[in-house]
């Protein structure tokens, strides 16, 4: 059986903010700007050849701890990791804030194509038509 974690401590600069990190054999990403870099195919490896930045998406919380999901840029890849401590919680919210954002919209685009129109930005204080009772029985005019 192989093991999927290996436990590397290394210090490391930023690519994205430039912040000096010291790692403890658990830190994968700045503790400033959360981003982090695809360098690991399992935690702790180094052993994935891609290297580019990964980028912050999404944040969950559980009950005892916040999980935060990065997504590299040059390939796709994704991986879930759990905060620190000294992690920036003022960029945690805006990375929670911003994928609450991206939902909402992508879902209204997605779910509802066609009535674009509807959905604008000129609709934002719409509300949608009360059925009569007339309708609700099926009774016409």
């Amino acid at each position: 059986m192989t093991r999927r974690f290996t436990r590397t401590t290394e210090d490391f600069v930023c690519l994205v903010c430039g912040t000096a990190v010291r790692g403890d054999g658990y830190t994968n990403h700045c503790p400033s700007c959360l981003c982090s870099r695809h360098v690991d195919v399992h935690p702790g490896d180094r052993t994935a050849g891609c290297g580019g930045v990964m980028r912050p998406v999404a944040v969950e919380t559980r009950t005892h701890d916040v999980i935060l999901t990065h997504a590299c840029e040059r390939c796709g890849h994704r991986r879930r990791n759990r905060t620190a401590p000294a992690d920036d919680r003022d960029a945690l919210l805006a990375v929670a804030a911003a994928a609450a954002q991206a939902a909402v919209f992508s879902t209204t685009e997605v779910a509802f194509p066609a009535m674009g129109s509807l959905l604008g930005p000129d609709s934002a204080g719409a509300r949608p038509r009360r059925r009569t009772a007339r309708a609700r029985t099926g009774r016409g005019r």
